[in-house]
């Protein structure tokens, strides 16, 4: 069975429209990721990466991934600031997609999961 098949192109008006619409929530994935698609790719100033958040997603999206394995001490604290301010969903994980795997590697506080609790 194929399991990678060809990503379809949208617009984040268009992800959020039919995420939302089934019921799910929008996370800002690996934000400043250096090593996959993110917004490092255009700055590495967190505060500019905001800014294009700020300017450019925040009508769209519930939540940034704040802890993430390649997110350093400045960009998980950035970030958390950042969903405080803006009242949104502050989210992270091992990102697994790759061998070996690395599930589990971040710690990620009990707070995250219970933001979820009888909202979602």
């Amino acid at each position: 069975m194929k399991c990678d098949v060809p990503k379809y192109p949208l617009s984040l008006a268009e992800a959020s429209h039919l995420i939302h619409s089934a019921g799910g929530v929008l996370v800002l994935a690996h934000g400043n990721d250096p090593g996959g698609t993110s917004l490092a790719v255009i700055t590495r100033d967190l505060q500019q990466q905001t800014r294009i958040i700020t300017e450019n997603m925040i009508e769209y999206i519930n939540g940034l991934e704040c802890w993430h394995p390649r997110h350093d001490d400045a960009t998980i604290a950035a970030y958390l600031e950042f969903t405080r301010k803006h009242h949104l969903l502050s989210t992270g994980g091992s990102d697994c997609h790759q061998k070996p795997i690395i599930m589990g590697t971040v710690n990620i506080p009990d707070k995250v999961s219970e933001q979820f609790r009888g909202k979602y």
